[in-house]
């Protein structure tokens, strides 16, 4: 008898911890599901396109200005030149953000409850981003880079949300293919070449980027988008510096910052690159999904092509404007396909 209601008793714990790990698997299901769930059918979803069309524009901004800032006199080094953009952004988002929260009115508060988690989550992705391309970028040309991270972010969303179960729309899967075709020319003529390692840093931040955009739009359904890109940012900027500190990069900034170039210089890129893309990303992802959101970031490097071309006076060759065209036209036609399905 004691031997029977032994093995009753271990039958019962065994389907007990059987039953607690298919709970535990479900909710972990659950979260991916919500991070990659698309939004495409909610009313302002087309504003929300044209907000995501325009943060890509406004991240392009940033490569021309950071090879202006490096071609100064007194140049920054790399990491503090990545830090000092992120402070700028959320000292010129800050005073916005002060206005706003005079102009509400009770019970029209902004929600907080969860605000800081879901900031630190987000500003963890993006600096351990950008410090991977920084440390890259040392074994590696711009160009390569710029082609393993975008063709990496580009297939990463929709291929992880297929992996989950979840469906992924016949127009971004084509608009992902389009999109490789149009980096591997756009980035083609510039070479292939590059340190094994530097690719394995190259795509790990690509998957910190791709992290982002997923979880953005679960955070940015949840809380307005001024708040939330201001925490995020300012998060960002104390990581950013105290790194920047650690590597000892106070006398070159404080040298640096000096000229009324250099300050110029990084106020466009933290106000229009960092701040004003930032600012997009979390009102376009209110109302569209993670997976569509990412083809149409992936035009960022023909705004970059183009900002080089007008601002700099770099030319393109025939390649580079077939592949930026392939590009535009695959990121166009996919949302077009996706906004006429949410439609019907």
């Amino acid at each position: 008898d004691d031997d029977m209601v032994m093995a009753t008793k271990q039958r019962i714990c065994r389907r007990t911890i059987v039953d607690t790990k298919s709970v535990r698997r479900r909710k972990r299901c659950t979260w991916i599901r919500s991070s990659l769930s698309a939004k495409t059918d909610a009313p302002n979803a087309p504003f929300s396109r044209l907000a995501a069309l325009l943060a890509p524009i406004c991240w392009a901004s940033g490569a021309p200005i950071a090879r202006a800032l490096l071609s100064t006199a007194q140049p920054l080094p790399s990491s503090a030149l990545v830090a000092s953009r992120f402070a700028v952004s959320a000292l010129v988002l800050a005073p916005l953000l002060a206005v706003d929260m005079r102009k509400r009115t009770k019970g029209e508060e902004f929600a907080t409850e969860g605000l800081f988690r879901a900031a630190a989550e987000l500003a963890f992705y993006l600096f351990v981003g950008n410090a991977l391309v920084t440390e890259s970028l040392r074994a590696c040309g711009a160009g390569h880079a710029e082609f393993v991270v975008n063709a990496a972010k580009a297939v990463a969303v929709p291929s992880l949300a297929y992996l989950v179960g979840i469906r992924v729309s016949k127009a971004t899967w084509s608009g992902a293919a389009g999109v490789m075709a149009g980096l591997t020319l756009l980035t083609g003529a510039q070479g292939a070449g590059g340190a094994t390692l530097a690719d394995v840093g190259l795509l790990l931040a690509a998957l910190c980027f791709s992290a982002h955009t997923q979880r953005m739009s679960v955070h940015a359904a949840k809380f307005d988008a001024l708040p939330l890109t201001v925490t995020k940012l300012s998060m960002v900027a104390v990581m950013a510096v105290t790194a920047s500190l650690a590597r000892g990069d106070g006398s070159a900034i404080s040298s640096a910052v000096a000229s009324k170039e250099v300050l110029l210089l990084l106020f466009l890129s933290g106000a229009i690159s960092v701040a004003g893309g930032m600012m997009f990303q979390a009102t376009a992802q209110r109302n569209v999904g993670a997976a569509e959101s990412q083809i149409i970031y992936a035009t960022q490097p023909v705004w970059a092509a183009l900002y080089a071309w007008a601002a700099l006076g770099e030319t393109m060759g025939g390649q580079e404007i077939l592949g930026g065209a392939v590009i535009l036209l695959s990121s166009a036609l996919s949302s077009a396909w996706d906004a006429k399905d949410s439609e019907a």
